[in-house]
């Protein structure tokens, strides 16, 4: 990501915005809302991409639990066994390939309203707090990267200037 071309905070709120939609129960449509979003506000989109194989099918679990569970804290709607929920749909899932994203998305809105709501509530405040935590330690270590890339740089091209030199070239 260090060598990604654009300005480093366009590689940091493409990499904040990513966090966002990692966090949020759009599986199956994540890389391309993450693109679609990063571009819309001049960030780059592929930290953005990369950000959101932050929820992949070993995490989507964990994540998807947790976000439901912070979500119900703001959302009172109907209770329901996330932990059945998820086994279904994570086992559901395997049965797709990578590029199946409408049987992906079908299934996640098979899960109901009880589990998605609490899910966006809860993905968007860890999300956030992940984007506003990744953005600034983005910015400085790109920064610091590009610097020791060039330094690096310049040290190499100083020694093959000196091995020329000393080799008569």
């Amino acid at each position: 990501m260090m060598r990604l071309e654009g300005s480093p905070r366009a590689i940091a709120l493409g990499l904040a915005i990513g966090i966002v939609v990692a966090f949020s129960p759009t599986i199956g449509f994540q890389m391309i809302i993450a693109a679609f979003l990063a571009s819309m506000v001049r960030a780059n989109p592929a930290p953005a991409m990369m950000a959101v194989w932050i929820t992949n099918p070993l995490t989507i679990p964990p994540i998807y639990a947790a976000t439901y569970y912070l979500g119900r804290y703001f959302w009172s709607g109907r209770p329901v066994d996330i932990h059945a929920a998820m086994s279904r749909f994570v086992h559901d899932l395997s049965r797709f390939e990578f590029y199946e994203v409408v049987g992906q998305f079908r299934q996640l809105l098979e899960l109901g309203v009880d589990v998605l709501v609490p899910m966006f509530i809860g993905g968007a405040i860890i999300g956030l707090i992940g984007a506003v935590i990744s953005y600034p330690i983005t910015i400085i270590a790109v920064n610091r990267a590009r610097r020791l890339l060039e330094l690096g740089r310049h040290r190499l091209a100083e020694r093959r200037a000196r091995a020329g030199h000393e080799h008569g070239t």
